[in-house]
């Protein structure tokens, strides 16, 4: 059942808390994807909502369904009665959450998924009341109705013996002629296919949701909205949202900080002649604020140069990974007036503020020539007084950074994809964060650079092969100078979108041609990452994932294709060429 309204979302909510509060055990389990910030911010917001209520509950960040499928089988119990609620948070939306977790079987399971993947895999009645399977969906965002969100299934609703067939909300429609049978079944398959074959986008943040669902319950907080900002920022980093709808979202979150951005606030009002005395050794109060940013982001952790060199919208656009780019990139400097040698001192601590006014006020006029003409966008800023300030776009790459890039343990051993978890969750929490916060940003500058550096480097070498549908780029033959930082799905993803920008940027037409990154192979268990990538547009998702489970299946290549996003896929490394090559056959059918 889909859920697109507010009101149903409480009553879900409520039903959960009545249901829980029957036993002491924990029967909310939560598995949250730990891919990306959103989904570290959502499960943040649901977490805090749910010690509030005193809702006893537990949680595991996962990587695919088969760890949630483990998970769950050990912890269910047959013989219990009680209803049991998983929450799935960016993950399940575009699965058959029924099927894979056989719920026909466990009829006294609850699954809630709130996911931004889209489509959404709608099986159940919207009516149903014995819907096991509850996705939170807002509507009024996305510009969607249920009508517009078909049933995932053939069009097989109708009885033989009878021709009866069941609307949306149960009731029949009555007897129909077989002639008029038909027209409905090319209706419906028509309208099937116009949605589950757009591809893959995304909806509404995860954490925007939530922080919607907060707001209802009337628990919401400066602190869930400074999570909520962040996970929309993930999403415009990640070019999972438009840009236009991110302004949207902006104009939103710039009245709820308006009328309170304060994380702290003080604990009484003082007296008038107390005022003078508690200014001097009153806290700074932390709190949201407005803030422009640049495209390039870190600006404030590099000096300008560093930043705009090592960034791969100024990269793609400059190509600052070769000296005509740099050069390109001293002379656009000078056009704005700033001398090489502010450029390349501190920017926060060191530049000369009248060249940072100057900067913002002259980079968009000058930067249009070199296509920079929207380097600057709407964003926030957490400032903590005088002590440290933080802004959205440097906090989703800190976040980014910790998730993607493997490190050691203080045992020596390699962090697995839960220990980058937990430190991006330290790195969330503003007033204890274990200095991860100051590791991810560092970790981010290397990252960074590692992106234009090697991304720099394929292109340089022509590392890929043109098709009239895609591109491919196969370097699983290859080795990058900075592998180590570049293994992780959403690492590979932002080196095909620098990529993918490249080559638009450089080109005539008006259209980016959607690219298929196969990653070096991984030395330990001999398999290839395969990454696609295409920026959505209205009414054009990323299908490329489809077009790898059909080429992987019509060879017979070992393939796993269960992590939730479903653009990424692992290969044997000895079934990469047999596997491009079907990929290519199937490719105009498909993309």
């Amino acid at each position: 059942m889909i859920l697109t309204d507010p009101d149903q979302w409480v009553k879900l909510f409520d039903a959960l808390k009545s249901e829980t509060r029957k036993s002491a055990e924990k029967h909310v389990h939560i598995y949250a994807s730990a891919s990306d910030a959103d989904s570290i911010c959502s499960l943040r917001i649901l977490e805090s909502m749910l010690q509030t209520e005193m809702i006893p509950h537990g949680w595991l960040p996962v990587s695919r369904y088969q760890e949630i499928i483990d998970d769950f089988i050990k912890a269910y119990d047959d013989e219990d009665e009680i209803i049991r609620y998983l929450v799935l948070v960016n993950c399940g939306a575009s699965e058959d959450i029924s099927g894979v977790l056989e719920l026909s079987k466990r009829p006294n399971v609850c699954v809630i998924i709130f996911d931004s993947h889209r489509p959404v895999m709608h099986l159940a009645n919207d009516k149903d009341p014995q819907s096991q399977v509850y996705v939170i969906l807002d509507a009024e965002a996305e510009h969607v109705s249920l009508d517009d969100i078909p049933f995932a299934y053939d069009f097989d609703e109708m009885e033989e013996d009878g021709g009866y067939m069941e609307n949306r909300d149960g009731t029949n429609t009555g007897d129909v002629d077989r002639q008029d049978k038909r027209d409905m079944e090319e209706t419906a398959s028509a309208k099937r296919a116009a949605y589950y074959n757009v591809g893959m986008h995304y909806g509404k943040p995860t954490a925007c949701v939530l922080y919607d669902l907060a707001y209802h319950l009337r628990q919401e907080s400066s602190y869930y909205l400074w999570l909520a900002i962040v996970g929309l920022t993930d999403h415009l980093i990640h070019n999972k949202m438009a840009q236009d709808k991110y302004e949207q979202y902006c104009l939103l979150y710039e009245n709820f900080v308006a009328r309170g951005g304060h994380l702290d606030e003080p604990e009484e009002d003082p007296d008038e002649e107390d005022v003078a005395e508690l200014a001097a050794v009153s806290k700074p109060i932390c709190r949201i604020a407005r803030e422009d940013d640049y495209r390039f982001g870190l600006l404030r952790e590099w000096s300008l140069w560093e930043a705009m060199l090592n960034s791969p919208y100024v990269a793609a656009r400059l190509q600052t990974y070769s000296e005509k780019g740099r050069e390109r990139l001293e002379f656009l400097l000078a056009k704005i007036g700033i001398p090489l040698r502010e450029a390349k001192s501190s920017f926060q601590f060191d530049m000369k503020p009248q060249y940072q006014l100057r900067l913002q006020e002259q980079l968009v006029l000058h930067g249009m020539s070199y296509n920079l003409g929207d380097c600057m966008f709407h964003s926030f800023q957490l400032q903590d007084g005088f002590n440290r300030c933080v802004m959205a776009v440097d906090l989703v790459h800190a976040l980014s950074a910790l998730l993607e890039c493997g490190s050691k343990r203080s045992d020596g051993q390699d962090t697995t994809y839960i220990d980058r978890f937990w430190r991006c969750w330290r790195a969330l929490s503003w007033s204890n964060d274990s200095k991860e916060l100051r590791r991810g940003l560092e970790l981010a500058k290397k990252l960074q650079t590692a992106l234009v550096s090697d991304g720099g480097s394929v292109i340089v070498q022509r590392l890929y092969h043109n098709f009239r549908s895609f591109r491919v780029f196969d370097l699983s033959e290859h080795k990058l100078t900075n592998q180590s930082l570049l293994v992780n799905p959403m690492a590979l993803q932002r080196l095909a979108e620098f990529l993918q920008e490249q080559y638009f940027q450089q080109s005539q037409t008006n259209k980016r041609k959607p690219v298929v990154l196969i990653a070096p192979k991984n030395d330990t268990n001999g398999r290839c990452l395969v990454v696609g990538y295409q920026v959505a547009s209205p009414g054009q998702g990323n299908k490329l994932g489809a077009a790898f489970v059909q080429a992987a299946d019509d060879v017979g290549a070992q393939a796993w294709h269960d992590l939730f996003d479903t653009s990424v896929m692992e290969i044997m490394a000895d079934d990469v060429e047999r596997f491009k090559a079907e990929l290519l056959r199937i490719a105009s059918d498909i993309l």
